[in-house]
């Protein structure tokens, strides 16, 4: 408990003005430095920059956006899929065509799309296909079948038909990763093909049915 009457202050009359000019210098000592300097912490106005790393051990809450400029290392299952929003949607299509013919130069039947949802920039997509085709030309010929996925033809699956009537079915399958993706939609189908032309025909058919997985 301070003693009134107990402080004595010094013989000369100049010990207060020393005293405020003290005060001055070290307040303008203390704002000039960092007092954070070797931590690589630098107060800002409404914020704080980090330079180097930061090591958080226990709980931590961030109420705002948070930007990562640089690569984010995390632990194995640190983020449980409940925590991410949507970060794969999957989407389906399919479509059958019949009664159609056939050339050599081919055409895309049982065409459909899958539209891109917003946000998403990359399609893992698989096209299955079947097709069949009753051959009615003189001699024997091929039925071909592709899968087509935005215009680009997959692997071609041939089956023989025998002459006048003779009757080939034959599937494929086509496997595309799409990326740079910004909306609209992914065109899917069944790309059918002759050796010679063959008529229209109720038997005749194409199916298409294709999914694909869009991630961010």
């Amino acid at each position: 408990m301070a003693n009134p009457g107990g402080f004595k202050p010094p013989n000369d009359e100049g010990w207060i003005g020393r005293e405020l000019a003290d005060i001055r210098r070290e307040m303008r000592e203390l704002k000039a430095a960092n007092v954070f300097g070797l931590t690589g912490i630098t107060p800002k106005d409404g914020g704080t920059h980090f330079d180097g790393y930061v090591t958080i051990n226990g709980d931590g809450t961030i109420n705002g956006p948070l930007s990562i400029n640089g690569p984010l290392h995390l632990q194995p299952g640190s983020i449980e899929n409940d925590s991410l929003t949507a970060p794969v949607v999957m989407a389906t299509s399919g479509l059958t065509q019949n009664n159609f013919a056939t050339t050599p130069g081919g055409n895309v039947f049982a065409q459909a799309t899958i539209d891109v949802p917003a946000g998403y920039t990359r399609a893992s997509v698989v096209c299955m296909v079947v097709a069949g085709a009753i051959n009615s030309t003189g001699v024997i010929d091929y039925l071909y079948a592709a899968s087509t996925i935005n215009g680009v033809n997959g692997g071609e699956t041939p089956e023989s038909a025998s002459a006048s009537g003779g009757y080939a079915s034959t599937a494929a399958n086509g496997i595309r990763d799409l990326t740079g993706l910004s909306g609209g939609s992914i065109s899917l189908g069944c790309f059918v093909r002759t050796g010679a032309a063959w008529a229209a025909n109720a038997a005749n058919f194409a199916n298409m049915n294709a999914y694909a997985y869009f991630s961010r």
